[in-house]
C-alpha cells in the first residue's frame, strides 16, 4: 500500500455504506445497531447429510445434527438505531420479505448454523446481509396474511393455514406451509445456536487473492419470541436456473411453526481471516 503524502488528511466519508453523498444520507444501509421484528413461517426438516456438508464452506464442519435444515419465510420490519422514525416517514424502506435456509454447523467445537441460501425483496436488505456475511439475493417473497375480521379466512388459531412463497426471475423456488394445530412456546422452537457468515469480496484484479475473505459471528441481542403456534408442515423446492437448492430437499419434515420475533443486531465479530490466522 502506498503511503499518503505528508500532510494529507485521512479519507473520511459521511454515512456507513456507499454511495457516500456529501450529507451522508444516500448510503444504501444506515449505521448499526439495527432493530427487527418479524412474522415467521418455519419448517424444520431432515435432509441428505452429504448435501448439507457440501454447502458448508471451510472451516465450518457439519454440526451435531448434520442432516437438520430449517426453511423460513418471514415478513420483517427493521429500523436503524439512529432513525426509528423512518417507519413513519417512509414505511416502504422499513418493511421487507425474506426466505432463509439454515443448516447445522460447527466451528472449532462451537455449534451453530450457517445460511447457504437467503433471499430478500429489497436491495438495502441484500446489502445489509452481505455486510453480515449472508449471501442474500433479490427475489419475490410473499406470505399468507390473515385478519380476524375477514369473512372467509380464519384468524390465527387451530386449523388456520399459512404459506410463504419464494420466486425469482419468474421461477418459483420454494413453498413453505404450516397448518396450525396448537399453541406452543418459544422453548419448543429448535435452538439454532451461533449464526456464522462468510464475508467475501473479490479483488478488483481477478489475478489477485480476494480483498475480503473472513468468517464472522453474527450477533443478536434482546431476542423475544411470542405467539408461537405449532402444526403440520409442508415444504416444496423447485428446479430453478440460478439456484442450487434441490439437493437439500426434505427427506422428513420434523416440525413446523408460526411465530413472531423481535431482536437487535449490533454488528458482528470476525473470528477468522480465511487463509490466515484467527482474528
Amino acid at each position: 500500500m502506498n503511503a499518503s503524502p505528508p500532510g494529507t488528511p485521512p479519507l473520511t466519508a459521511p454515512g456507513y455504506t456507499p454511495p457516500f453523498g456529501p450529507e451522508g444520507k444516500s448510503g444504501i444501509v444506515d449505521h448499526p445497531p439495527w432493530h427487527f421484528a418479524s412474522d415467521v413461517i418455519q419448517v424444520v426438516y431432515r435432509a441428505d447429510p452429504e448435501a448439507v456438508r457440501r454447502v458448508l464452506p471451510p472451516p465450518l464442519e457439519p454440526g451435531p445434527e448434520p442432516d437438520r435444515v430449517t426453511a423460513r419465510v418471514t415478513e420483517v420490519i427493521s429500523v436503524s438505531d439512529g432513525d426509528p422514525d423512518l417507519a413513519y416517514r417512509q414505511p416502504e424502506a422499513t418493511q421487507y420479505g425474506e426466505a432463509i435456509v439454515t443448516v447445522s454447523c460447527r466451528y472449532r467445537g462451537e455449534a451453530g448454523v450457517y445460511l447457504p441460501f437467503i433471499w430478500t425483496d429489497h436491495d438495502w436488505s441484500m446489502a445489509r446481509g452481505w455486510l453480515n456475511g449472508w449471501p442474500k439475493k433479490v427475489a419475490q417473497v410473499r406470505m399468507t396474511r390473515l385478519h380476524p375480521l375477514h369473512p372467509k379466512l380464519p384468524p390465527i388459531g387451530p386449523g388456520a393455514r399459512l404459506a410463504g412463497v419464494l420466486s425469482r426471475h419468474g421461477e418459483r423456488i420454494l413453498f413453505a406451509g404450516v397448518t396450525l394445530e396448537s399453541a406452543s412456546r418459544a422453548e419448543e422452537l429448535p435452538r439454532l445456536g451461533t449464526y456464522f457468515g462468510i464475508r467475501y469480496l473479490p479483488n478488483v484484479d481477478p489475478r489477485r487473492p480476494p480483498s475480503v475473505h473472513e468468517l464472522v459471528r453474527v450477533q443478536t441481542t434482546g431476542r423475544v419470541v411470542t405467539d408461537v403456534w405449532k402444526g403440520s408442515g409442508e415444504l416444496k423446492l423447485y428446479p430453478a436456473e440460478n439456484e442450487e437448492l434441490l439437493p437439500l430437499a426434505p427427506r422428513h419434515i420434523e416440525s413446523a411453526f408460526y411465530f413472531r420475533s423481535g431482536w437487535t443486531n449490533p454488528g458482528g465479530t470476525v473470528v477468522e481471516r480465511l487463509g490466515g490466522a484467527p482474528a
